[in-house]
């Protein structure tokens, strides 16, 4: 019985912990599916959303059951995977959804990879702001430390310039204060006696040759007496034991090497005098400092040792070299020290405040159009000339780094939360004007120096554009998801996807191309076409001239004239078509128009031909003459480049070197169609 029972009472124990494992598992798995369900959007408010159509048409309201747009996926910047039909938090890491457009959606197709469109509710919810692109005044507080040094050019040794013996020493003690002209030591010497004998015999053998007796008395001169005792030793017709050594120049002595009784060497050093009434401050300036910093700027410091003193120098010397270890660079500073209030040694705490144009180059209004001693900064004219010191040749304050003009234009600024910098790249986000919809264009920008809150942007943006200052990594993140230009993603691959031909119903044997449909639509709107035709004209005369501003002014003509087309004419399917190239046309245009290097303007007219001759071939023109397509396959290293002539002007805009054969593609133009104009 006893081993039954014990059979029996394992069976039980097997039976009970298999029910508990399921148990266990079916908690977890429980648990497990109420935290990962997404949040249920469908009990949220009813809302109504304002639509206005590209055109300006009357706006229709929408009613939905669901806070956002049709065609509108939410997502996670950090797990695109993710896909919600509406807002809420990431199941994964629980970061707010992101709302983008659905794959399936206009936007997500168009042939732009450098814009975004958002929805007015998707603009909302993403809380992007922007701010205008102003000029203003770029000043900026550069702090610095630093240490306190001797003036190299008003120290002095004293040494003996002939052997002798010290037979007085009025200067006692090292640190003590003495004026030019003090007697520092007294010297009795064989050699001097010898010197004034010879003087004497000279004299005697030739009153009159002053030839020699000049040659004796320089010879004096040069052991230590002045002009004063050789006047009174030839009066006097007896030579003097002594000769006394006084101070070149008035200052502290900080080193004394005389003893009295010593016989000293010619050449030997007794004394070091530094003119302490002025000092040198050495600092230290981080090489991101260095656009704010030049010669002749002034600088004001401070020390503990002085505290509530301040005081004030001008820059004398940057040092030419970086170091490498502190990434800094030395900043010498000369300063008038007249109570030696600042010793050598001395901590000092310093600052700079600069300003700069446009031009990257330093505001200094009172040395504007004048001439500075390039040693001494003090030393200023209004004309060329010589530095009174040191006789070398006044230069310009421009060949400093400042402005010639007084009233020099202010850089360009944005907010430091713009620009997305990722190593060499920085890019921004502007927001394309006059567009139906919230669209924002990726812009690769130059940054200068950071000011404050802002940063200078020297290439890129232009005064009165608007850029995302709020939500730009939330675009930006959209542009990845999409496969789009972003930050991560440089321009110049988007350039290329960009740069592909167009694709033309005529040219069968180029396989995988696009066929354009050719749509019959209303003469009225044709004919409003015209002008954006003659925009495009001017602006590939522009280009194939090299005039970017003449670029530039036509460009904005295109943009205005685009605005203005009414498209109500249209059909349901041919308005879509045309709101399809009109964007493609403003997008690329807008770039031209803020593009003044000739070299980005002519990439960009690739995209703009490619709109135009995909418009021209679908919808047809109403001008007063042909319109020629022509082809060029040796364009853009062999991209090839479509573009729109008049009659057979078929002369390539966008003529170039190509980089294998290094043959001019001047007149490569293959004809693809002439499209006559319709008949009213």
């Amino acid at each position: 019985m006893n081993t039954v029972d014990s059979k029996t009472s394992q069976k039980m124990r097997k039976v009970l912990l298999a029910i508990g494992l399921i148990l266990v598992s079916f908690l977890i798995g429980y648990f497990y599916s109420r935290i990962s369900t997404p949040v249920n959007t469908a009990n949220t408010p009813v809302s109504h959303d304002v639509r206005v159509d590209r055109e300006g048409g009357t706006p229709t309201n929408r009613q939905h059951s669901h806070n956002h747009d049709q065609g509108t996926v939410w997502t996670c910047s950090m797990h695109p995977q993710i896909r919600m039909p509406g807002p809420g938090k990431c199941p994964i890491c629980g970061m707010d959804l992101i709302p983008v457009e659905d794959d399936n959606s206009e936007s997500a197709n168009g042939s732009n990879l450098t814009t975004l469109t958002l929805s007015e509710t998707a603009k909302k919810l993403a809380e992007i702001e922007t701010t205008e692109v102003k000029r203003g005044r770029a000043k900026a507080l550069v702090s610095m430390v630093g240490m306190v040094f001797e003036d190299e050019t008003r120290s002095a040794v004293i040494t003996s310039r002939i052997d002798g013996r010290l037979d007085a020493v009025y200067v006692d003690y090292t640190g003590e204060k003495v004026n030019q002209g003090d007697p520092l030591v007294k010297i009795w010497s064989p050699t001097l006696i010898k010197g004034q004998v010879e003087l004497f015999e000279t004299i005697r053998s030739d009153p009159n040759d002053t030839s020699l007796i000049k040659g004796a008395e320089e010879k004096l001169i040069q052991y230590g007496l002045d002009r004063e005792q050789i006047d009174r030793i030839e009066a006097q017709k007896r030579p003097t034991l002594y000769v006394t050594l006084k101070a070149p120049i008035s200052g502290i002595v900080t080193k004394k090497n005389a003893l009295l009784g010593q016989f000293v060497k010619e050449g030997t050093e007794m004394f070091v005098i530094d003119d302490l009434s002025n000092v040198w401050v050495k600092m230290d300036a981080y090489e991101t400092d260095l656009p704010w910093i030049r010669y002749g700027q002034d600088i004001t410091f401070s020390t503990p040792s002085v505290p509530g003193k301040t005081f004030r120098g001008k820059v004398l010397f940057i040092d030419p070299t970086l170091d490498k270890k502190t990434r800094s660079v030395k900043i010498r500073v000369e300063a008038l020290n007249p109570d030696y209030l600042l010793k050598p040694g001395m901590f000092v705490s310093a600052e700079l405040e600069a300003e700069l144009d446009d031009q990257g180059r330093v505001v200094k209004p009172e040395w504007a159009g004048k001439y500075i001693c390039p040693v001494h900064p003090r030393d200023e004219a209004s004309s060329p000339g010589v530095c009174p010191d040191s006789k070398m040749p006044l230069r310009p304050a421009s060949s400093y780094g400042y402005a010639d003009d007084k009233d020099s234009r202010p850089p360009l600024l944005i907010p430091n939360t713009a620009p997305l910098i990722t190593g060499k790249r920085s890019i921004v986000y502007v927001e394309v004007p006059g567009a139906s919809s919230p669209t924002y264009e990726l812009r690769e920008v130059t940054l200068g120096p950071r000011v404050g809150d802002h940063y200078i942007v020297d290439k890129g943006l232009k005064e009165g554009e608007r850029v995302v200052t709020k939500g730009a990594f939330k675009i930006d993140s959209t542009m990845q998801i999409l496969g789009k230009a972003s930050m991560m993603a440089p321009m110049g691959n988007i350039a290329s996807a960009e740069n592909k031909p167009p694709l033309d119903q005529k040219t069968e044997e180029k396989s995988g191309e696009e066929t354009i449909e050719k749509l019959t639509a209303p003469k009225g709107f044709i004919s409003r076409l015209n002008p954006v035709y003659n925009d495009y004209l001017k602006i590939k005369d522009a280009i194939k001239e090299k005039k970017p501003d003449a670029a530039i002014l036509s460009g904005t003509d295109l943009i205005k004239d685009l605005k203005n087309l009414d498209s109500s004419l249209l059909d349901a399917k041919q308005k879509k078509k045309w709101n399809q190239l009109s964007n493609s046309i403003l997008a690329a245009g807008a770039k031209i128009t803020n593009a003044r290097d000739p070299i980005d303007q002519r990439r960009f007219f690739n995209s703009l031909s490619e709109a135009a001759v995909k418009t021209l071939m679908t919808f047809g023109q109403m001008t007063d003459s042909d319109l020629t397509v022509f082809y060029c396959p040796k364009a853009f290293d062999g991209e090839g480049f479509y573009w729109i002539g008049k009659g057979t002007d078929d002369t390539n805009p966008v003529s170039e070197t190509t980089a294998e054969t290094e043959e001019k593609t001047t007149n490569c133009a293959e004809l693809v169609e002439k499209i006559s104009p319709d008949k009213p």
